[in-house]
């Protein structure tokens, strides 16, 4: 069964879930007689079947519900009288991770049912959830109370080694934590901390802090820490955790000299106001703010034209931070990067104006564009998207964006949401090559022609000649440049079929490869390999159904 998202965007895969949950609680079960769906759940980490699991089938093309049933003593499940279709499974129990039948990240399995198909003796294997716990201590020994803990999930939908926020908590007075329900997988962690016995003392009436004023033994500042011992995301290692497992992960802390950097900022209200700056560090490709202390001393008559606020900064570790300055309006306009390694004066004069992009999308054949949807960019070098909703009109606003390249894509925010194809698309105030965006400091207007994405690609895939199951596929886009939307990830069905939905038009390979979940499947070298044995593929605009004539041959990894 096809992924819910074929895109690159992480977040949407909720609201297919949510989805399926309303439906469920409003659908009725089929009566049509036909065929049986049967089989076993097992707990993934001991073979052992579990009793009272909800399975839940829903109908593949529209995701509408058939039937709830619940596993007996034994773990079993069956559900007759269905008519000839594709329906996909999910089950669900408490301590337990809720999953679809052999589903992996970028899609499941579905069962098709038919004469001579194979609907039955189905073995749907649950994972127990589990837990990371530990202990958070500096190098004293102490715990740390308090402390953050941030968990990141390698996803390979972002690529592989790249990783997404899954959980976090809080750590209590005696410095332990504990994140639960967690699925299996691969996992980073990082945590942060301010010292309770730490005392920033501002500089003197606003001076320029001098290192060699005398500094407090007590003036320190925790790093942030990644697993095992790292002060950068860059370095930390991966946590593997299986089914059911609680994996300790103790952290230690390691204070160090706190900086503190000053900054002169404009008043801009009449009584006084100043938009103080906002401090971030990147974090696998994502901002995460900076906790810090803030001091400001202002020089001049409050309402005059020059008056200005010495800001001190302080209680910060080393290292590289990002900072952004607001409008009086409170939105980020200028933005600067800093390499923090001791105390220091920030020239404001060198931070970089942030962009602000709007536009207009429109329909090819002249309709409305479709409810909720989605602009989003796509940095080259980071996982930061920025994204704004196409409002009824077609327009978008998207504020302080960057200097940087991004890739330019619209994507509709449903249970099924895809990339809908741009026909066409301008610039002014940027650069554009095909659907690259090189955006500077200047206001950036776009005009967007869309149509949507009809086109669907269906064929089946075979090993030694034999329908193949639960296969990872891929629709390779020809044009190296096409972007991440034009990939398309699925995975074979129960008699070896696929269909690929909403597919943009363009030349494909069509490569089918054997445990194939963790390629970096949208990085074209790691793919590669694998172009030789696959099938071509033309997918013409405005295309609907494309029934591909040969199978095409599964692949080892």
């Amino acid at each position: 069964m096809r992924a819910f998202f074929q895109s690159i965007l992480v977040a949407l895969p909720i609201l297919a879930t949510c989805g399926q949950s309303m439906q469920a609680q409003s659908a009725s079960p089929a009566t049509n007689i036909g065929h049986e769906i049967a089989g076993v759940v097992l707990n993934a980490r001991t073979g052992l079947p579990i009793r009272d699991v909800e399975v839940t089938v829903f109908r593949s093309k529209d995701n509408s519900l058939v039937v709830q049933t619940a596993t007996d003593a034994e773990g079993r499940f069956s559900v007759p009288q269905l008519p000839d279709d594709k329906y996909s499974l999910r089950a669900s129990r408490r301590g337990y991770i809720p999953a679809a039948f052999e589903e992996h990240e970028n899609g499941s399995t579905a069962i098709v049912t038919g004469k001579g198909l194979i609907s039955t003796g189905l073995r749907f294997m649950l994972a127990p959830q589990a837990v990371i716990s530990g202990v958070v201590t500096d190098d004293s020994g102490d715990p740390v109370p308090g402390a953050m803990v941030s968990l990141y999930r390698q996803d390979p939908r972002v690529g592989t080694g790249k990783a997404v926020r899954a959980n976090g908590t809080g750590a209590d007075e005696q410095g332990n934590y504990e994140i639960a329900n967690l699925a299996p997988g691969s996992y980073f962690l990082s945590v942060t901390a301010t010292p309770w016995y730490a005392t920033h003392r501002p500089t003197p009436n606003g001076a320029q802090p001098k290192a060699s004023q005398p500094r407090s033994p007590l003036d320190v500042a925790y790093p942030a820490t990644y697993y095992p011992d790292a002060a950068d995301s860059s370095f930390a290692a991966p946590i593997a955790v299986n089914a059911g497992e609680r994996v300790p992960i103790n952290i230690t802390l390691h204070p160090v000299p706190a900086i503190h950097i000053t900054m002169q900022l404009p008043v801009t209200g009449p009584n006084g106001q100043v938009s103080m700056p906002q401090l971030q560090r990147e974090v696998f490709g994502y901002p995460d703010g900076v906790q810090a202390n803030i001091s400001s001393a202002t020089s001049g008559e409050p309402a005059g034209p020059h008056s200005v606020t010495t800001v001190e900064i302080s209680g910060i570790a080393p290292g590289a931070y990002d900072m952004e300055l607001n409008n009086p309006n409170g939105e980020s306009s200028r933005a600067t990067a800093i390499d923090l390694n001791s105390d220091q004066a920030i020239d404001l004069s060198s931070t970089t104006p942030l962009a602000e992009i709007s536009g207009k999308v429109a329909m090819a054949g002249g309709d409305s564009p479709p409810s909720s949807l989605v602009v989003i960019l796509t940095p080259e070098q980071s996982q930061n998207q920025a994204s704004a909703p196409v409002e009824p009109d077609g327009s978008f606003h998207i504020h302080s964006v960057r200097p940087g390249i991004y890739e330019f894509a619209i994507y509709t925010v449903n249970v099924f949401g895809y990339a809908m194809t741009t026909t066409r698309l301008t610039a002014n105030g940027a650069t554009l090559k095909g659907h690259l965006l090189t955006v500077g400091g200047e206001p950036v207007t776009l005009t967007a022609t869309l149509a949507d994405s009809t086109a669907s690609v269906n064929g089946f895939a075979k090993l030694d000649g034999k329908s193949a199951s639960g296969i990872f596929l891929e629709l390779i886009p020809k044009n190296a440049a096409a972007g991440r939307a034009a990939f398309a990830v699925n995975q074979s069905d129960s008699d070896g079929s696929f269909n690929f939905l909403h597919v943009l038009p363009g030349e494909y390979t069509l490569v089918a490869i054997q445990e194939g979940w963790m390629l970096d499947w949208t990085d074209p070298q790691a793919m590669a390999p694998y172009l030789p044995k696959g099938l071509k593929v033309t997918v013409p605009p405005h295309s609907q159904e494309i029934n591909l004539k040969d199978s095409v041959e599964v692949q080892p990894k």
